[in-house]
């Protein structure tokens, strides 16, 4: 099986914004996470779910909420600490996570710490997002149409006490953006499982 590839999200190029001395030139919202496609040095090989197993930030999705909320039947995760980005960059979780019959449907999840604040974030997020109710300090979600190869993406994104959070779910090619709207509850349930696990693990 090919290397798991992980997206670099918007999330990190807005945390590495935060923690810049120097103030960041005004170029409009930031790019959604899937505009850039990088491999991580340091993750971690694929393995079948038992997600622990896979480090990163696997340990924190619920592989049975994930499968019923999608129908599918994901079998392989890799994580690891993301890419390195200097001693000076943010502290960085990633991972991704496949059935291993296709490339896709995929989930990408990226934990991100950021000195930046809550307003800061709210203020960042791109038009024609819509709200996520009862996640984080602020949370968001938006459905991706754009012709990559693949079907319609449901991103969702949130922030809670100076970590960002980031997970997106690619569908094949051929899939209605209607179903994957649809599956925005469900995937609510899945973020605020892991923005849970996240905080205990932190102690």
């Amino acid at each position: 099986m090919k290397r798991l590839l992980i997206a670099a999200p918007a999330a990190l190029l807005f945390a590495l914004g935060a923690c810049s001395d120097e103030a960041p030139e005004d170029e409009g919202p930031l790019d959604t996470a899937a505009n850039e496609e990088t491999a991580s040095a340091e993750d971690t090989e694929p393995v079948e779910l038992d997600l622990a197993d896979a480090a990163g930030a696997c340990p924190y999705i619920d592989s049975d909420l994930l499968n019923s909320t999608t129908g599918e039947d994901f079998r392989f995760a890799s994580g690891g600490p993301g890419e390195d980005a200097g001693e000076d960059a943010p502290a960085q979780l990633t991972c991704a996570v496949q059935t291993g019959e296709a490339a896709y449907p995929d989930l990408t999840l990226f934990i991100i710490g950021t000195e930046a604040t809550v307003d800061v974030y709210e203020d960042e997020l791109a038009d024609g997002t819509s709200e996520v109710s009862g996640l984080g300090e602020a949370a968001y979600w938006v459905v991706h149409t754009e012709d990559t190869g693949a079907g319609p993406a449901l991103e969702m994104g949130w922030y809670e006490g100076g970590t960002i959070f980031e997970m997106r779910y690619t569908t094949p090619a051929g899939t209605d953006a209607a179903v994957v709207e649809g599956l925005v509850d469900g995937f609510a349930q899945l973020a605020v499982g892991v923005s849970t696990a996240h905080a205990e693990a932190a102690g």
